[in-house]
């Protein structure tokens, strides 16, 4: 029987964030009591640890039971008796449920966490102690698992893990690794009389239909199913750590900025990186905006990859939590759909000449270069899918013009069939903003346009199976040094 006291003890002495979680020993704790068997044993082993000036009784009554004030009243009770101060409120799980469109568990859930985080805020705490348990674990991977979970929900719960939205607190988990049974038996030993919470037998609620049917069922197949979910997070939290601290570094070299509702990452540079890569660093940013969020579906994830990853210069897809993911020539956006992106694009600071091979600076890191190919480059064209590179074919001029369009001005985009067209009406029509086109990049020769800066070329040079001489044009942007959010 493994000796609660001691373990508790071990646990609030060894725990690490990477250096000392607390600046001084014993913590200031907020304790999460519903009254149950694991949240009443967990109050007595840290009241019996640490001094109850350093602890903070939260219980919050979720009203949607009649016996919720009996328990909130036992509890204030309890606490009293142990000599630790006690926080009840009461919030409308079911309204918060309907509001947000999610489960009366995952309203409970959200209302716990901000209930916790709030008094830690308030009272100057360490952290924030909560009662899950090794079979709650157990429970938790299974219903992951149901849900097709990635690594992260694998993993299960964590003995330490940030506080959701707590600016700093940590949540910690000491009864992780002991199992129900020995909570049960510690209660019986210290004669703790728990109050018994009727929901959790019913069956309506999917973590009780896990506990009472699908466990046991499986039970059947392997009497130690419970141990081998709860080794298995173990193993999979070890793996995730590893590709977290690989998610972290490849972060930082495609990382772009960020701004107020937005943060953005390099296109290019992340379409090169291997999939799963591609995939974490796209969670990661969402979790960045949007912290909170329980859970992001694979079907989520795949499809605001696919669209980021089109040629298409301009796209949008939809993201949980009010978030919207923009890609826009080089960059892709996660925004909130309130906020405002800042413009970029390429822009010119004056017509300059670009020789033929050469490179000219545009506004704000922007450059754009020539290079020259040989006719057997003709299969590389045919192939090009990438709006910001061009090939196109300018006989044996030297040097190419880069200006703005003129007033009026008219050229005829490649697959129109010579037809002509005015060049502010294609802007329009490719979605360039309004306040870039006066001085978006164009390059021409001079009798007419060769190519719209990352949209288009012109007709006249398209390359042919008689081209001999192949120019290479393209634009890229040259990024800064920014700070990381």
């Amino acid at each position: 029987m493994v000796q609660l006291r001691t373990h508790v003890q071990h646990f609030l002495e060894e725990v690490d964030f990477g250096k000392r979680p607390f600046p001084h020993f014993p913590p200031k704790l907020i304790v999460g009591v519903s009254g149950g068997t694991d949240s009443l044993a967990l109050l007595h082993v840290l009241r019996s640890i640490l001094p109850a000036e350093q602890l903070l009784v939260a219980h919050l009554n979720h009203g949607l039971r009649s016996a919720a004030a009996t328990d909130a009243a036992f509890v204030q009770t309890t606490a009293q008796a142990w000599g630790v101060r006690c926080v009840v409120e009461v919030v409308d799980v079911a309204a918060l449920a309907k509001q947000k469109g999610v489960s009366l568990e995952e309203a409970g859930r959200q209302a716990r966490y901000q209930f916790f985080a709030r008094l830690a805020r308030q009272e100057e705490a360490t952290a924030v102690a909560v009662a899950h348990n090794a079979d709650d674990q157990a429970e938790t991977v299974l219903l992951h698992v149901l849900r097709g979970s990635g690594l992260l929900g694998l993993r299960g719960m964590r003995p330490v893990s940030p506080m959701p939205q707590g600016d700093g607190v940590w949540l910690l988990r000491p009864f992780l690794a002991i199992s129900r049974a020995e909570i049960e038996a510690y209660c019986q030993e210290n004669q703790l009389h728990p109050v018994e919470d009727a929901s959790n037998q019913e069956l309506i609620f999917l973590r009780n239909r896990l506990r009472h049917e699908l466990l046991p069922l499986l039970a059947a197949y392997n009497p130690a199913i419970k141990t081998r979910l709860q080794h298995m997070a173990d193993i999979v939290a070890a793996d995730y750590d590893l590709l977290d601290a690989i998610v972290t570094e490849t972060w930082e070299q495609v990382y772009y900025g960020a701004g107020d509702g937005w943060l953005a990452w390099r296109r290019s540079s992340w379409r090169d990186l291997p999939l799963s890569l591609r995939r974490a660093l796209l969670r990661k940013a969402i979790f960045q905006l949007e912290p909170q969020l329980a859970d992001v579906t694979f079907r989520v994830i795949e499809s605001a990859r696919q669209v980021a990853e089109t040629k298409v210069a301009q796209v949008a897809a939809a993201l949980p939590g009010g978030l919207v993911l923009r890609a826009l020539y080089d960059l892709v956006y996660v925004i909130r759909e309130t906020a405002v992106l800042p413009v970029s694009g390429p822009q010119l600071e004056g017509e300059r000449e670009l020789p033929v091979p050469g490179t000219i600076q545009l506004a704000d890191g922007w450059q754009l270069v020539a290079e020259l190919q040989t006719a057997s480059a003709v299969p590389d064209v045919q192939h090009n899918e990438d709006p910001w590179h061009a090939f196109v074919d300018v006989g044996e001029a030297a040097v190419l013009q880069v200006r703005s369009r003129l007033p009026g001005e008219r050229w005829q985009p490649l697959g129109m069939g010579g037809h002509s067209t005015k060049v502010k009406e294609v802007m329009i029509n490719r979605r360039i903003p309004a306040q870039l086109r006066e001085k978006w990049p164009l390059v021409a020769v001079d009798e007419h346009l060769v190519w719209m800066v990352g949209q288009q070329i012109d007709e006249r040079v398209k390359v042919t199976a008689v081209t001999q001489r192949i120019v290479h044009l393209y634009c890229y942007q040259k990024f800064r040094a920014v700070s990381q959010i």
